[in-house]
């Protein structure tokens, strides 16, 4: 084996070896030449985001010759914000990931360099970033809404839930804008929210005139751009409980119907009783005010038919009362008068 150290200069990124042979008759074999070089830059540099929270870096590797195959590649990572360098890791392979749980708060620079036996090639760069446009309200959601009347106005109150299916999308404003077709803009705010993991309520109440016709509009905004704008539409002209065309009543109305109802029957029960006691009552007296010797009868047979009022009952048995009296003072005036003949 023969072997040779070469000093090779730095400003060189190839260089070819030629080997030649010769004996002692002066014959010279000729072999191929071969060539050395540095690794040229690694191309189509991207990154993604996995899950939402790990970041995959890929790379093309640089065209090389396959007797001088690369050993690996240097990965420094650098804060695109900061400029602070943050890692270096030695890959053997062409891609990486990393784990990243703040997403929408970092950018960052990748460097690449190939290293093969004569050490680092040309590095090349790319930067990314993993902040995204914040989705809009989801759709259908009127919920948010909620209107109230007074004499002269109208309350609008809106509650906005925010919930992030990835960090990377976290808004960074809110803005409600709510906007009336004879007023023009009445309500305009704009609400930090500080890039929100976790679900937040954004909540408000604006005054609005009557009798109009209005939209709330939502946008959700961050540095990589804005969301399509929600908007809802609403009236401010206060609702009048009718009759409903088809003849079908509100469950309030039929409510307030049988409580009527129940009131208006109960009062009509309680004045039958009073009438029905007045009428017994007024017998009662009018068959005590009956003078005359009297003798309790002998009590009548229970009425075990279930028919008749408990006042026909006491005038049927005040009847057989004045009978039985009169059957005794007529005996007596009988009795009386036979003793007089016989005197």
């Amino acid at each position: 084996m023969i072997t040779g150290v070469i000093t090779v200069p730095n400003n060189l990124n190839t260089f070819i070896v030629n080997v030649s042979f010769s004996n002692l008759g002066g014959v010279y074999l000729s072999t191929p030449s071969f060539g050395f070089g540095f690794l040229g830059p690694v191309t189509n540099i991207d990154s993604s985001i996995d899950n939402c929270s790990t970041i995959d870096i890929t790379w093309t590797a640089p065209t090389v010759d396959p007797r001088v195959s690369i050993l690996y590649y240097n990965l420094s990572i650098y804060d695109n914000v900061t400029g602070q360098f943050l890692r270096s890791v030695s890959v053997y392979d062409t891609s990486y990931q990393f784990p990243d749980e703040e997403l929408f708060r970092h950018r960052y620079t990748y460097v690449i360099t190939g290293v093969n036996e004569l050490g680092e090639g040309i590095s090349n760069n790319g930067t990314f970033s993993y902040q995204r446009v914040p989705r809009s309200v989801e759709e259908g959601a009127s919920d948010i809404l909620m209107i109230t009347f007074n004499e002269t106005s109208a309350a609008v109150y809106y509650n906005i839930t925010i919930t992030l299916e990835c960090t990377g999308e976290s808004p960074k404003n809110v803005t409600v804008t709510i906007e009336c077709n004879g007023t023009g803009v009445l309500y305009n705010d704009a609400t930090l929210v500080e890039y929100a993991k976790r679900p937040m309520d954004i909540t408000g109440s604006v005054p609005v005139p009557l009798y109009q016709q209005c939209n709330i509009s939502i946008v959700f905004s961050n540095e990589a751009g804005s969301s399509e704008p929600f908007i809802l539409a609403f009236d401010t002209t206060p609702i009048i409980n009718t009759p409903s065309p088809t003849g079908t009543s509100s469950p309030d109305l039929i409510f307030a119907l049988v409580i009527i109802g129940a009131t208006v029957g109960g009062i009509a029960v309680l004045l039958i009783i009073i009438l029905v006691m007045i009428i017994c009552y007024r017998r009662k007296g009018r068959a005590g005010a009956t003078g005359g010797d009297s003798t309790t009868p002998p009590p009548e047979k229970a009425d075990t038919t279930g028919k008749g009022s408990a006042c026909d009952e006491t005038d049927e048995k005040e009847t057989k009362e004045d009978t039985y009296e009169k059957k005794m003072k007529e005996d007596t005036y009988e009795k009386k008068m036979k003793e007089e003949s016989v005197l």
